[in-house]
């Protein structure tokens, strides 16, 4: 498992996101500054208006959300305690039209807080038995896991 990526180590999500993100304000700027003819002014203002915010709203959420993963990490990372899981399950699915990965259902035993179960997407058809043990990062205060990183 890695960490989140960054906003640019993903060039090609990062240009489509920007075009995306761009539409909106592009659509006004041309509405306003005469580069449409004047029967299509209006249309074209209401379009950018409307679109402006919706564009500066999915801007906010994928910022927003990214570095919400950042900090979720940095926080295992500096405060996470190794804990083992126990897998009670495992099962082969379809997670894409042609890839199977192994959701697997864990029993996660923390010392000092209660039991938690939780499941997990692991990409592969991996054979993972039940009663197997996978080792999990836990912030020992708050709410945060992950399956932990190989190393």
């Amino acid at each position: 498992m890695n960490r989140p990526a960054g906003f640019f180590e993903q060039p090609v999500w990062t240009v489509l996101g920007l075009l995306v993100v761009c539409a909106g304000p592009l659509i006004l700027l041309a509405g306003l500054t005469g580069y449409v003819p004047e029967d299509d002014k209006t249309i074209v203002v209401v379009t950018g208006l409307v679109w402006t915010p919706l564009t500066v709203g999915v801007l906010l959420l994928a910022v927003i959300g990214t570095l919400r993963d950042q900090r979720v990490w940095h926080a295992l990372d500096t405060a996470g305690v190794r804990a083992l899981g126990e897998v009670t399950s495992a099962q082969h699915v379809w997670c894409g039209e042609d890839d199977r990965c192994t959701r697997i259902r864990m029993l996660v035993t923390v010392p000092g807080r209660p039991p938690f179960t939780t499941t997990h997407l692991v990409a592969g058809e991996k054979n993972i038995e039940a009663g197997t043990s996978i080792p999990v990062d836990v912030h020992p205060t708050r709410d945060l896991f992950r399956l932990a990183p190989d190393r």
